[in-house]
C-alpha cells in the first residue's frame, strides 16, 4: 500500500479508507495481545498471593501447635486430657484479654482444667494466656531460649547434676507477682523432668 501511494501523487479516498482500516485492525491486535498478556500476569500475581497467604497460615498452624506441645508437655497423661479447643468464651474472659493484650494477633483458644486459654502472637513471641471464668488471668506462659534463663538457675542446676541436658524453658508471668516463674524441663539418664524456678534460682511448687 505504501509503495502505491509513493508512485501515485495522491491516493484517492477508497485508497485512504483501505489504510485506516488496516491500521485500526493492527492497533485492535496488538491491544488485544497486551491486555491478555496484563491478564495472565494478574491472575499469576493472585496465584501467588494465594499459596503465600497459605503457606504462612499453615506455618502460624505449625507453631502454634509445636508452642501448645512443649507449653503443657507433663501436665497431663493422657492425649484426651490436654486442652480443647474453644469458640464460645465468657465475655468477662474475652474482655480481661482484650484489655491485657490489646494488640495481640493470631488468637486461637483452648480450653483446660476449666480455665481459658488465649494463643496469641505477642511481638516476636508466642504466648498463651490462662484465665478463669470471672476473667481472672491465671497467668501468661511463653516459651524461651535457654541464653534467656537467668544464669543462677543454670548454675544450680548443673551444680546438682553435671548430666543434667536442658530442653524447653517456659517463662510464666503471674499477675501482681514479683518474680517470673521458670518452668524447666530437663533429661536426666532419658527421662525428663519438670521443675520451677524463680528469677532468684530458688525452686519452688506451682500448679501445672
Amino acid at each position: 500500500m505504501v509503495y502505491f501511494f509513493l508512485n501515485q501523487q495522491f491516493p484517492t479516498m477508497k485508497d485512504l479508507l483501505l489504510l485506516l482500516l488496516a491500521t485500526s485492525a493492527s492497533l485492535l491486535i496488538t491491544a488485544q495481545g497486551n491486555s491478555q498478556a496484563k491478564g495472565k500476569d494478574k491472575a499469576k500475581g493472585k496465584s501467588e498471593t494465594v499459596t503465600s497467604t497459605k503457606e504462612k497460615d499453615d506455618k502460624d498452624k505449625n507453631d502454634k501447635a509445636n508452642h501448645e506441645k512443649k507449653l503443657w508437655e507433663g501436665t497431663f497423661v493422657n492425649q484426651a486430657d490436654g486442652p480443647k479447643p474453644s469458640k464460645n468464651q465468657p465475655a468477662k474472659v474475652r474482655s480481661s484479654f482484650q484489655r491485657d493484650y490489646p494488640y495481640a494477633n493470631n488468637v486461637s483458644w483452648s480450653k483446660y482444667r476449666g480455665d481459658w486459654t488465649a494463643t496469641f502472637r505477642n511481638g516476636i513471641w508466642m504466648s498463651t494466656a490462662v484465665y478463669h471464668a470471672n476473667g481472672d488471668r491465671r497467668d501468661t506462659r511463653t516459651i524461651m531460649t535457654r541464653n534467656e534463663l537467668p544464669k543462677i538457675i543454670i548454675d544450680d542446676i548443673f551444680k546438682k547434676k553435671p548430666e543434667t541436658k536442658l530442653e524447653d524453658v517456659i517463662k510464666i508471668q503471674v499477675p501482681k507477682a514479683i518474680k517470673d516463674i521458670f518452668r524447666i524441663k530437663k533429661i536426666i539418664e532419658g527421662k525428663p523432668e519438670y521443675l520451677y524456678y524463680n528469677s532468684d534460682g530458688v525452686v519452688v511448687q506451682y500448679n501445672y
